[in-house]
């Protein structure tokens, strides 16, 4: 892999909200297989790029899972000089390798819908500090401004599978504001799978409408302790009507739950 393209899904990760533990060599001493390189560890162990592979390799990735977990960067030596390598059976040397671990200390707003409120929630969100991503099952031609601007937009065929197969970082703020009443309630189907390591969630509607949805909700068997997570009406109560004044009603909102935890 060429440096550019290992920055490029390193800037792919970071955007789409991953931790990671990124590995450099440092120096290598000895007929080691590398002098140089770079690799990205995610939490589940999966890597993009390489520092040598084999045995060393597999210990580079078992301690940068573990630097992950501790967050404190770390400068690792792995030792080749084992006997086989004295013997002239394996390669043999001392592979210094920089562990420095990446979090995304950005909040995550997962943006479910780009229509007039989405699209005001996302410019007023990222000028708050969240890193957006945009789901949605229209394109372009539809939604316009809306994709410039997330940080990603990821096209979706259904609302329901779609969110729910969607892989987010644990404390993402969720809004679920399509363009539609069935659509709603499929995109909070989904949404509802990651409610355990959602920092919030919320459905933009009126009373009447949310009080129906989780009617249908709760016959397809969903709970209502699970629905009672969901914010709705969403937002602060600000008075506002227009897109730009409801936008802002539930950044407040987020915020709140952002800087003081869900009191509800």
């Amino acid at each position: 892999m060429k440096p550019w393209e290992l920055i490029e899904e390193q800037l792919k990760a970071m955007k789409a909200g991953k931790d990671m533990t990124v590995a450099t060599i440092v120096s290598a001493e000895g007929s080691t297989t590398r002098t140089n390189g770079k690799m990205l560890v995610f939490e589940d162990g999966s890597i993009c790029g390489t520092v040598g592979g084999g045995a060393v390799e597999r210990q580079v990735i078992e301690d940068a899972k573990e630097i992950l977990q501790t967050g404190q960067n770390a400068v690792k030596i792995y030792d080749y000089n084992i006997p086989a390598a004295n013997k002239g059976l394996s390669c043999g040397g001392k592979l210094t390798v920089f562990l420095e671990c990446v979090r995304n200390e950005q909040p995550q707003l997962i943006m479910v819908g780009g229509g007039h409120v989405g699209t005001a929630l996302m410019r007023v969100a990222r000028l708050s500090g969240f890193t957006v991503t945009l789901l949605d099952t229209r394109d372009e031609t539809q939604i316009g401004e809306g994709i410039s601007l997330a940080d990603r937009f990821v096209p979706l065929t259904d609302f329901r599978e779609g969110v729910r197969e969607f892989h987010a970082p644990k404390g993402a703020f969720y809004v679920v504001a399509t363009f539609g009443h069935t659509a709603d309630g499929d995109a909070l189907g989904g949404v509802l799978s990651h409610a355990q390591d959602a920092a919030y969630i919320g459905m933009i509607g009126s009373r009447r409408k949310i009080k129906a949805l989780f009617e249908r909700l709760e016959g397809e068997g969903y709970s209502r302790e699970l629905l009672d997570k969901v914010h709705s009406p969403i937002g602060l109560d600000l008075g506002g009507e227009t897109p730009e004044e409801i936008a802002i009603a539930i950044l407040a909102e987020l915020l709140k739950v952002k800087n003081y935890g869900d009191d509800r």
